[in-house]
């Protein structure tokens, strides 16, 4: 149950990151410990660490056995808006 609910608290934090693409996204990228702890979201070190290793693909946390469908997720949400930077520099370029 604890792991569950701290996986879940890990997935916030990347549902987070999938809806706010143009800051919290390319702050968690660079720096995930500090955008997790300027953005306020309540989490353990264990869950803190878990986040960090699913964005930085680190194996650290006590949780990195169990984070494999969150590794996937993230993978997901990287390339949605690596898609998505594409359009907008796409339609950028034809505005002009």
């Amino acid at each position: 149950m604890l792991l569950a609910h701290a996986l879940g608290k890990v997935e916030f934090v990347l549902e987070v990151a999938r809806k706010d693409a143009k800051k919290f996204l390319p702050d968690l990228i660079a720096d995930p410990y500090k955008a997790v702890s300027k953005a306020g979201i309540d989490l353990t070190s264990a869950e803190t660490l878990a986040v960090v290793d699913v964005v930085k693909g680190l194996s650290l946390s006590p949780y990195a056995a169990n984070l494999q469908r969150l590794r996937t997720r993230w993978a997901d949400i990287q390339a949605d808006n690596n898609v998505a930077a594409r359009r907008d520099v796409k339609a950028n370029a034809l505005a002009v």
